[in-house]
């Protein structure tokens, strides 16, 4: 079967996007299935990335990648960045089209755009689409406060209308997610929650050059690695790390890049932190080493996150036997990190309990290891690489297959959950 993968970030751009959609690619190609991935070049201001590959080129291989030229829509106003999203899809509609037919498009979504260019290529080839959905959009803007006109969130909700009426299947990370749609009318049968994965066999590093290339010695070190974006909580980690910075062992260290980055530097900077250091977007390759060389790794959110966003490092962490410490809200995210037995939730926005956590994390060596080894214990049971990229194979697979019907509009899906789908979660 040719598949043609839908993707707004892919290797070398340093995304856990990147990581997982690469991944997916690779592994329907060890099914047998022809895979084309169309993806924007790495964005040239996004500290870490590769530079953008000259204009069409391809690069050949087990899984061919169609390069395609795109506005950037990192690090950009909002409303730049809706602009490009529009031109992006059109740019993967003409990029896709040139590749010849395909039997079946997976989407990755957000941006809402992507979903109408598969449509559009699905109509064209009589092929059907299956959109997976990561981030409930507009509903998570409009819970950030980056979506207020009533015009432009009348648009992104007739294009997530749209992408949900015309897909063959869709695919979430939680169970929330699942019941949210379902709620809103989605057939429960059309809905199949997949787990976001960690590549277990690369997760888990015994030793880390990371401790002697930075020098942090004996530091109790503190990571936050990944994009510093909206829905982050920067602010809650900086006001953390003042609460300890008498604390002469513990060394925050954050790593990554994105639009609230220069405001936690200024902070930092204003309240002359000394236990706060800055680096950025690390190879994805060396991702798991940056993790071994941590105590501890924190993952927060905005308070006023209310849609069921499981971030993905989540399951990284878990995956190299390091503690999570985590402010989040309710929801499958802080779920997860409770079930897991990996780490420890806080009230989303309440750094002094952060800082206490981590505080008690710094002189308690016997009760970190225990529940890194928890975590890493539940990664092998839930979040495999193998067992999630098959289940959305299949998905695929089954909208794809005899019987599905003729057009994009047709196809409907079978269902069906992986077991403990409601917890056994990431993003």
């Amino acid at each position: 079967m040719k598949i043609l993968l839908l993707t707004p970030h892919y290797p070398p751009e340093v995304r856990s996007v990147s990581v997982l959609m690469s991944q997916l690619a690779e592994d329907l190609a060890r099914r047998g299935h022809h895979v084309t991935v169309v993806a924007p070049h790495p964005p040239a201001n996004m500290d870490g990335a590769a530079p953008p590959a000259p204009r069409g080129r391809r690069d050949d291989g087990p899984v061919r990648v169609v390069r395609v030229p795109v506005l950037p829509f990192v690090k950009v106003a909002p409303s730049v960045r809706a602009v490009t999203q529009f031109t992006l899809a059109a740019s993967m509609v003409w990029a896709g089209a040139r590749e010849g037919r395909h039997d079946a498009v997976l989407v990755y979504s957000p941006p809402l755009t992507l979903a109408l260019a598969a449509e559009v290529l699905g109509r064209r080839w009589r092929a059907p689409f299956v959109v997976s959905v990561q981030d409930l959009y507009p509903q998570a803007l409009i819970d950030l406060g980056l979506a207020r006109s009533r015009a432009v969130i009348g648009v992104l909700e007739w294009l997530e209308r749209r992408a949900y009426r015309h897909s063959a299947a869709i695919t979430v990370h939680s169970a929330g997610n699942r019941d949210i749609l379902v709620a809103r009318g989605i057939p429960a049968s059309k809905i199949t929650v997949v787990p976001n994965w960690v590549d277990l066999p690369d997760a888990a590093a015994p030793d880390s050059p990371y401790r002697a290339e930075l020098g942090l010695g004996r530091s109790f070190v503190v990571l936050f690695a990944g994009v510093m974006g909206y829905a982050q909580d920067m602010a809650v980690i900086v006001e953390a790390a003042e609460a300890l910075r008498d604390e002469p062992e513990v060394l925050f260290l954050l790593v990554g890049d994105g639009v609230r980055r220069q405001e936690a530097e200024e902070r930092v900077r204003s309240r002359g932190l000394p236990n706060v250091r800055f680096l950025p977007f690390q190879p994805i390759e060396r991702y798991p080493l940056l993790v071994a060389a941590a105590d501890c790794c924190l993952v927060t959110l905005q308070p006023a996150v209310n849609t069921p966003v499981v971030p993905s490092k989540i399951a990284g962490i878990l995956a190299s036997a390091r503690p999570v410490v985590a402010a989040l809200p309710p929801g499958d995210a802080r779920a997860l990190v409770e079930a897991s037995g990996g780490g420890v939730c806080v009230e989303p926005g309440d750094a002094a309990a952060l800082a206490e956590v981590l505080r008690r994390f710094a002189r308690d060596p016997a009760a970190r290891r225990a529940m890194g080894e928890a975590g890493r214990r539940y990664v092998e049971a839930h979040l495999s690489r193998a067992g999630a990229t098959g289940l959305l194979a299949q998905v695929i697979e089954r909208v794809a297959g005899p019987g599905a019907g003729a057009g994009a509009a047709g196809y409907s899906s079978g269902g069906g959950q992986p077991p403990c789908a409601g917890r056994d979660t990431t993003r």
